[in-house]
């Protein structure tokens, strides 16, 4: 498994704004700060907006802001706002039966795998992240 540098820039974008002692953050100050090409946090960026974890405001004292307090958005939320649904292998596609389904003797290990990483990464909040006070 590898996390994509898509949530990557996501996840430090947020952690760098929760971190922050304005609740307005220019997208080219995280930009800068984060080591991000612009028009890519951009793109990160409407995609937080869309799922609700950020709002923006446009205008010169326009910038993102959380929708909601850093402490209540889970690194689950943000990956799923992101990468959309975990999920480790095609066959644990819910609308999809692979056709070794009922014989499989893999299945129920990356079953396993996959709630224990959803279970974790909802455990860790944005503000965890920012203030590394996390327990792992």
């Amino acid at each position: 498994m590898q996390v994509s540098k898509t949530l990557d820039y996501a996840v430090r974008s947020l952690s760098f704004m929760a971190s922050s002692e304005d609740e307005n953050i220019t997208i080219k100050l995280v930009s800068e700060k984060q080591h991000i090409p612009h028009s890519y946090l951009a793109k990160i960026m409407r995609k937080l907006v869309q799922r609700g974890i950020l709002s923006s405001s446009s205008g010169p004292d326009g910038g993102y802001f959380f929708k909601r307090d850093p402490k209540s958005i889970s690194l689950k939320e943000v990956y799923e706002a992101i990468e959309g649904d975990l999920q480790l292998v095609d066959c644990m596609d819910g609308d999809q039966l692979c056709e070794l389904f009922k014989t499989c003797n893999q299945r129920t290990i990356w079953d396993h795998l996959q709630l224990n990483t959803l279970d974790f990464l909802s455990k860790i909040s944005v503000k965890d992240i920012a203030t590394k006070k996390f327990n792992t």
